[in-house]
Order: C-alpha cells, then sequence, then structure tokens
C-alpha cells in the first residue's frame, strides 16, 4: 500500500496512468531543458573571469573562479541531458501504456 497526498492509501488496482499526461510532462521537461540550455549558453561568457591585476593572488582567484564556472557549466549541462532524458523514458513509457491499453481493447473485440 501506498501513503497518497490525502492520507488515503492506495492499492496496486488502483493505479491510473493517463498517457497523455505522461506526454504533457515530457514535454514540459523539454522545454524546461530547453530554457536551461539557452541560459547556460547566453551566460556562458561570464564564468570565464579575468584576473583583476598581474599579481599572485588576483591570478590565483580567477583561475579558481573560472574552473568554478566550467565545473557548473558541465553540472549544468549533464542536468539538462538528464532531463531530456527522463522526459524520453516518460514518451516510452506513454507508448507502452498505449500499446498495452490497445491490446487489451483488442483482445475483447475477438
Amino acid at each position: 500500500m501506498t501513503p497518497m497526498n490525502n492520507g488515503e492509501t492506495m492499492t496496486g488496482s488502483q493505479l491510473n496512468v493517463d498517457p497523455d499526461e505522461l506526454v504533457r510532462a515530457a514535454t514540459d521537461l523539454d522545454r524546461l531543458a530547453d530554457q536551461l540550455g539557452s541560459a547556460l549558453t547566453q551566460h556562458l561568457p561570464t564564468l570565464s573571469v579575468a584576473p583583476a591585476g598581474r599579481d599572485e593572488v588576483s591570478t590565483v582567484a580567477a583561475q579558481t573562479l573560472t574552473a568554478v564556472g566550467a565545473e557548473f557549466a558541465a553540472t549544468t549541462s549533464a542536468g539538462v541531458n538528464e532531463l531530456r532524458k527522463i522526459a524520453a523514458v516518460l514518451r516510452a513509457q506513454a507508448g507502452g501504456y498505449r500499446g498495452a491499453e490497445e491490446s487489451i481493447e483488442e483482445a475483447f473485440r475477438l
């Protein structure tokens, strides 16, 4: 039994899946991934920091900030890819549910 948001419990026979909702959720995730990817691309140049001066502290600080910026960009890019993968899985699951429903309907028609 799984607790539901309203405090009730749900049995396995109560699970309802709406394939259209899965596709809508996948579309929302793709849109979010597009927005994050665009924002990253747009602001990528600002993640590289030039030293404020020629002294060692300025140089090391700039190198550190640039390294952190590069790590942020790589991690954000990986996150965008994960959102796209999740969206693809949701679409595949929606197709699977639709296929199962069609098979069941076809069995009852015979």
